[in-house]
């Protein structure tokens, strides 16, 4: 299979992240040290290969960038200081650029002066928006609910979604494309199909596992540095959970009140499923995103140094939707909310269509994305077992 060469695709995939992979020289130690890799899956040092010698559709037609949960070892340890693990990183940021169809990801992510008019703009958009269908800010009123237009929120909402969901499916197509040029692909394509079809079963319920109880990641930390509390892997569940569970509690509630037609905002008790499961969510994803900024200010691992503002950009977004998310829930119990309430009900409103806005654009969009490199993984695997 021949495969075409792009002598400058090295520069180019360095504005996605802080590495000087031109110092290595291909020792193998990264592939050594990485307590993920095995024989099947020589990572990092295939993916860096493909990267200095500009081989650009076959990176991105490699399963092993998503397999990659960048624990530090390989650069801790690469002889030449040419950070490994940050140029998987970039690797991954540059797939995800890739796959998006609009070029939103590709500027966020190499341009900070867009990445910051970009979001003023969306700001002012839904700012404008929200308050055409305002009503009065009237201190002494009991329904927090009636300043903004729940139909305008609502249509609002659907839209952002769709849009969001349809940038996420073409990247999906992007990506299942780029992986199904991976060179072993002709093995496996001649098979009997009820064996293939037993092999893809397997694999998801492999995917399925690993994505829900992220072992792999706990994998990368056979030597805790971090107490568990603050360690990547409850970190990241709190995170991925958590947006999981809000995100199922806001479905609920969009049934009730324009499905079902219950009051919209009633100061239900805290038990009420719905809001039960809104805040519990709610607690674990805002705790969880507070310590990755924390993490990344004290820098206390390798897997910290490196953050670009897009990073920046989608974790203050989602602590600050759960912050005004919070200060919202209080505000409905209270008889007569002040003023100001109403103005961070508009402000949490926003943020939470901006993070739908930038989930197929930003790192978030790895959450889908890695799921897909992790089946094509533990599908090759089945296979090889056999």
């Amino acid at each position: 299979m021949s495969t075409r060469v792009e002598p400058a695709f090295l520069g180019t995939l360095s504005k996605f992240g802080a590495f000087d992979i031109s110092a290595c020289f291909n020792c193998g130690n990264c592939t050594a040290v990485c307590p993920l890799s095995t024989g099947n899956d020589s990572f990092p040092r295939k993916v860096i290969r493909y990267g200095q010698i500009g081989a650009r559709d076959r990176m991105l037609a490699g399963k092993e960038m998503w397999l990659c949960y960048y624990c530090g070892e390989c650069s801790d340890t690469c002889p030449r200081q040419a950070e490994p693990g940050e140029f998987m990183a970039a690797a991954r940021r540059y797939a995800i650029a890739s796959c998006d169809p609009t070029g939103i990801a590709r500027l966020l992510y190499s341009s900070k002066m867009f990445a910051a008019i970009f979001m003023t703009a969306l700001s002012a958009f839904f700012t404008l928006l929200l308050l055409s269908g305002a009503g009065p800010m009237v201190p002494a009123s009991p329904e927090l609910f009636q300043f903004l237009s729940l139909n305008l929120v609502h249509d609002t909402g659907l839209i952002v979604s769709s849009v969001a969901a349809l940038a996420m499916i073409v990247g999906i197509l992007r990506l299942v494309r780029n992986i199904m040029r991976h060179d072993q692909r002709a093995e496996v394509q001649d098979e009997a199909k009820p064996r293939w079809l037993a092999r893809i079963g397997r694999a998801a319920v492999t995917t399925v596992t690993e994505i829900a109880a992220q072992k792999r990641l706990g994998d990368c930390e056979e030597e805790p540095r971090l107490p568990w509390y603050v360690g990547r892997r409850f970190v990241h569940l709190c995170i991925m959970w958590g947006f999981i569970g809000l995100a199922v509690a806001t479905g609920i509630d969009y049934l009730l009140v324009f499905v079902a037609g219950k009051a919209p905002g009633q100061a239900h008790p805290l038990w009420y499923p719905p809001r039960l499961l809104g805040t519990v969510a709610g607690i674990f994803m805002t705790y969880g995103v507070a310590v990755a900024i924390v993490q990344r200010l004290r820098r206390p691992e390798k897997y910290f140094t490196h953050t670009l503002h897009s990073d920046w950009l989608f974790l203050w977004l989602l602590l600050l939707t759960g912050i005004t998310g919070f200060v919202v829930e209080i505000g409905v119990y209270l008889p007569q909310g002040p003023a100001w309430m109403y103005l961070v009900f508009m402000i949490h409103v926003i943020l939470g269509m901006e993070v739908v806005v930038l989930l197929p654009f930003t790192k978030f969009a790895h959450a889908v994305y890695r799921p897909i490199g992790l089946f094509a993984s533990n599908l090759l695997a089945t296979r090889t077992r056999e």
